[in-house]
């Protein structure tokens, strides 16, 4: 029923990210011819004339659904969202307001916090701060663009005075030693299955059938840099994969019950990873951030956890798609 669907894919962008976000649409193309899909099209959004283009597109071909593969500013930060819900276009991932907020971790650790979620402390007075490690993140960034970590406060004061860094765009927080993780959660209608997955909760994975809601087996991010950076992201080799975790079976199940916690009380959509950082003395989780439109590159995340679950990629980007075709007609 969803094979003649008209499905535009749209990919590059203008941020920091347009790369990987190329290599992430042609991968949900190719995804999706094979699964024989006919009526799809891959669309480069790569400058403000294009943006018009694809307004004058969906105008004369009234496309179905827009699969969005956009990361970073523009294209994961409720702009773009914003632009399809003018043209009438429904589209994946989160929506307006949810991107929004998302794409900027201070509001986003926030509203996490007032929800007794645990994050690290954020936006710490340089005056208060301690003798301690830090790491120095721009606030409305993806992919661990532009993170700096200092050793000491000193190199710290020293780094933001030398780069006159306008600390209002940025965060501080301690950094902690630790395991990182992530986990990916993602909407399906689980109770229907409409594309015949027959999923069962296991050890490694949670399924929430009162909100349809999947929380893929845990991802454990061993970089061969000193912390998961943008080069340890999207560099063959420079990250070991860990699947499925080596934290305790408790532990997961902990991690687990956050990740979809957030997810609800962020209100997010089709398929979210929420990053954290296992702290080695404490075995305390700490929710880093949060990603509504995770990369779908051969390296990423998400697409090596939904293997792990027996959902191939290609079943992971139509369940997306489906998903988001569903909600589509609801609305």
């Amino acid at each position: 029923m969803y094979k003649d669907k008209k499905i535009i894919v749209l990919t590059g962008g203008f941020s920091n990210e347009r790369e990987v976000a190329l290599r992430s649409g042609k991968g949900v193309f190719e995804a999706l011819k094979k699964r024989g899909y006919k009526n799809i099209e891959l669309f480069d959004l790569e400058n403000q004339d294009s943006i018009k283009e694809l307004i004058n597109k969906h105008q004369k071909q009234q496309y179905d659904l827009a699969f969005l593969t956009t990361h970073g500013k523009y294209g994961e930060d409720g702009c773009l969202q914003g632009l399809l819900e003018l043209i009438k276009l429904p589209y994946t991932g989160a929506k307006v307001m949810q991107s929004a907020i998302c794409m900027n971790k201070d509001q986003t650790k926030k509203i996490l916090v007032a929800n007794s979620l645990p994050v690290l402390y954020t936006n710490l007075d340089l005056e208060n701060l301690v003798e301690n490690e830090y790491i120095l993140k721009p606030n409305n960034e993806g992919s661990s663009v532009g993170i700096e970590k200092f050793d000491t406060k000193n190199d710290l004061l020293k780094f933001v005075k030398t780069n006159r860094v306008d600390l209002a765009n940025f965060i501080i927080e301690r950094f902690v030693r630790g395991i990182e993780i992530t986990a990916s959660i993602l909407q399906y209608d689980l109770n229907n299955d409409p594309l015949k997955l027959k999923l069962k909760e296991t050890d490694f994975m949670a399924l929430d059938f009162a909100n349809n809601l999947i929380s893929l087996p845990i991802l454990e991010l061993r970089p061969k840099n000193e912390f998961y950076n943008y080069e340890a992201k999207y560099t063959k080799g420079m990250t070991e994969f860990i699947l499925p975790t080596s934290l305790g079976l408790s532990l997961q199940k902990k991690i687990h019950e956050l990740s979809i916690k957030t997810y609800k009380t962020l209100s997010l959509s089709g398929l979210a990873r929420v990053d954290f950082i296992v702290e080695s003395s404490s075995k305390d989780p700490y929710i880093l951030e949060v990603n509504t439109l995770p990369g779908m590159t051969d390296l990423s995340d998400s697409p090596a956890q939904a293997l792990y679950a027996d959902i191939s990629y290609e079943s992971l980007i139509e369940l997306i798609m489906v998903d988001a075709l569903k909600k589509s007609v609801l609305v």
